[in-house]
């Protein structure tokens, strides 16, 4: 009679045991709005139209070139910070998704003010810094709220 009820207590152990396992690894488990498998197929389609829009820039002139690959460069920065943001599905990844957004045009905007020259190229700057940090401002107030 004793080994029955200590084989059921053992075996009730295991099921609550498991049961609890179970649990807690969902629950630890980071909350992921698509697969791993998926990401990281998102995440080299990006580099790789990265690369293509890249490559056509070798076509234009100089300047034309260096702000075309500044837009392809702050369009992937964009991108893979929205993919990681689906991916992690969490409040932190959307903050450095509108972060990213707000780099990206400052990078863009820093390159077009390199075509000024004089006091037309500084005020371009400050005008780039200053959308930059209106941007940063917003995208760090809309992560607290």
């Amino acid at each position: 009679m004793q080994s029955t009820t200590l084989y059921s207590t053992l075996i009730g152990a295991l099921l609550v045991s498991a049961a609890a396992f179970g649990i807690g690894s969902a629950v630890d488990s980071p909350r992921s709005l698509m697969s791993p498998i998926d990401y990281g197929q998102a995440k080299h389609a990006i580099e790789s139209e990265t690369r293509q829009a890249i490559g056509k820039c070798r076509d234009e002139d100089s300047r034309a070139r260096d702000l075309c690959k500044a837009q392809a460069r702050a369009d992937e920065r964009v991108r893979k910070a929205d993919l990681e943001a689906r991916y992690r599905g969490t409040v932190a990844a959307a903050a450095e998704a509108k972060l990213a957004r707000a780099k990206a045009q400052y990078d863009v905007a820093r390159v077009k003010c390199g075509n000024e020259r004089g006091e037309d190229k500084l005020a371009c700057l400050r005008s780039a810094r200053a959308e930059k940090a209106k941007a940063l401002t917003e995208a760090k107030v809309a992560s607290t709220t």
